[in-house]
């Protein structure tokens, strides 16, 4: 082995070391992270070809040649890994904010490294690149005739990351294709539908087809719902009721504020288009179904029913009396459910009968707020069937669960019978079918029956004290106040309220 045989071996193990040592030192750095195979294997690769250049005439000429064009490239690639930090990622990334696709990247590094190569062709292996230019040239008109179509898709790929109408993660249309886009490639674009089917399509069509994309400028996106309405209903008690209802459901935000209009007149009702706002497209289809299960609560409550159509004809044979069935048994349902209710104890049956003549029957679907904290009010409402919480929030901004009720259970008697503003929200967790006694028809019977008030009035003092009792044994005595309140004083509350002077 000759002098220059261990000197080049001593070089390259040196060079491997140092390159080791210095990835290894900054090896918590991006750069260093990157470059860490690629700078490795360039140094292994160079190191190689020292020691055969080391050998001489042992080594074949042109496996000299072939390290050494393998090193040059080698070489190439790492300082544009270096170039592409440098560049792409702190200069134009960090520092000014521009995101360079990666597919212009990609080309850039591709074109960098054809160049090297024709250089590493023409100086290594003395390669004359004129008649390389002309057979590539020729070449490149048959590869080009033969996949026009791929060349399209790549170009329109590069024009697609250049101009960003979209990105991964966003949700768009392109032509009748709706789905969330996960992947963007040199050669189409993939979108997975609602239904997860992984739909490709070539970059060429989609430059072809109108692209609507949900997701930017801003997710803030208006949706559309049709909904139909009889033309005996006010058009306007019936947009602000379905408003309401509508602002109210989960996934529709408050700003901009839910809007309706009429959109025409049908054969057999008023067409109202519910517009309201989202922000999350990928859940739009339950958010529709919570705005019309909402729309659907909304309006049975207020006995506005949606129209059949005109030309549909039902033939019933029912009894003479049969609205008179219906009313009866209606009547004796409601009396049945407001006998138990011991806030209601003192009211004869013939009184308790009085209110179920005008006593409402509501229902409410799972997530609809009955009542809201610190509203007014002057009704009570007793269960009849499904399950409520009551809530109330705290100085902290928290929620705070008090109390779960279900049926033969009610809520309500202190605005009832006092109007005293709701002291917390009650909130339906299932479909719950409610009876809403009211103060109107409970004024009434007062007026007939002076000693009613006074009844009621004890009866809620007797509950107001049971609930303080049970309160103080499991916190402490913080609802004391209410309870020690004398009859008289909470008995003068309760006339006030119904407009009757103490007697």
């Amino acid at each position: 082995m000759t002098m220059e045989f261990w000197s080049n071996l001593t070089f390259a193990v040196g060079l491997g070391v140092i390159v080791a040592l210095v990835l290894w030192l900054f090896r918590r750095q991006a750069l260093m992270r990157r470059l860490r195979a690629t700078a490795l294997t360039t140094a292994l690769v160079g190191g190689g070809y020292l020691i055969l250049v080391s050998l001489g005439s042992v080594v074949s000429p042109i496996i000299v040649q072939l390290a050494l064009a393998l090193s040059i490239l080698l070489v190439a690639n790492t300082l544009l890994q270096i170039f592409e930090w440098l560049v792409w990622d702190y200069l134009l990334g960090q520092r000014r904010g521009v995101t360079v696709p990666r597919l212009i990247v990609d080309i850039f590094n591709f074109a960098a490294l054809t160049v090297v190569a024709f250089v590493v062709l023409n100086r290594v292996f003395s390669v004359d690149l004129s008649g390389l230019l002309v057979t590539s040239t020729v070449v490149s008109a048959v590869i080009g005739l033969a996949l026009q179509d791929t060349l399209g898709n790549v170009i329109t790929g590069l024009a697609l990351q250049i101009e960003h109408p979209f990105t991964v993660g966003d949700w768009v249309k392109v032509s009748d294709q709706e789905g969330q886009v996960t992947q963007m490639s040199w050669r189409s674009v993939t979108l997975r539908t609602r239904d997860n089917h992984n739909v490709f399509i070539p970059n060429g069509n989609v430059a072809k087809q109108l692209i609507i994309n949900y997701s930017r400028p801003t997710p803030l996106q208006r949706m559309h719902t049709i909904i139909s309405v009889a033309y005996g209903q006010p058009p306007g008690p019936v947009k602000a009721l379905i408003a309401k209802a509508v602002s109210e459901a989960r996934g529709v935000v408050a700003q901009p504020p839910t809007m309706v209009v009429i959109r025409d007149y049908g054969e057999f009702a008023i067409h109202y288009d519910i517009q309201y706002w989202i922000t999350d497209f990928a859940d739009v289809n339950a958010i529709q179904d919570e705005v019309l299960t909402r729309v659907w609560y909304a309006l049975q409550r207020a006995h506005i029913s949606l129209p059949f159509p005109v030309r549909d004809v039902s033939v019933r044979m029912i009894e003479p009396n049969y609205e008179e069935q219906l009313a009866l048994a209606r009547h004796r349902k409601v009396a049945n459910a407001l006998r138990p209710i011991s806030i209601l104890a003192p009211l004869t049956d013939e009184q308790i009968g009085q209110l179920a003549q005008t006593a409402q029957q509501q229902v409410f679907t799972a997530g609809e707020t009955l009542v809201y904290e610190k509203a007014s009010g002057d009704s009570l409402f007793v269960i009849i069937a499904g399950r409520v919480r009551v809530e109330k929030r705290l100085e902290t901004g928290q929620v705070s669960v008090l109390a779960h009720l279900g049926p033969d259970e009610f809520f309500g008697e202190m605005s009832l019978l006092t109007g005293e503003p709701r002291s917390a929200s009650v909130v339906a967790e299932v479909e719950t079918e409610v009876i809403v006694v009211h103060k109107t028809s409970l004024a009434e019977i007062a007026l007939a029956d002076s000693r009613v008030l006074e009844k009621l009035t004890m009866a809620l003092e007797q509950r107001l004290k049971h609930s303080a009792e049970r309160v103080a044994a499991e916190t402490g005595p913080l609802t004391e106040r209410r309870a020690d309140r004398p009859s008289s004083a909470l008995l003068d509350r309760v006339r006030k309220f119904f407009g009757l002077t103490p007697s």
